[in-house]
């Protein structure tokens, strides 16, 4: 079996490093959730956000006043 060079060697190590760097910033590391994390908690809050909208949406056409409004500006 070939031995691996200097310049390999150090090839290796420094991938190594920036693999366990880029690991560190997406997953996180104790307790920090990292990049992952969020894009977790940003989606669970879109959503929050989303779910109300609809429901002032939802409200507002249950009670006339977007429907009531659109008749008025089309009459």
């Amino acid at each position: 079996m070939a031995e691996l060079t200097e310049a390999e060697k150090k090839a290796i190590q420094e991938t190594h490093d920036t693999v366990i760097q880029l690991k560190t910033i997406l997953i996180g590391v104790n307790g920090d959730e990292g990049l992952v994390g969020e894009i977790k908690d940003l989606h669970r809050n879109h959503n929050k956000l989303k779910q109300s909208f609809w429901t002032l949406v939802g409200i507002l056409v249950g009670s006339g006043f977007i429907g009531g409004g659109l008749w008025g500006l089309l009459k």
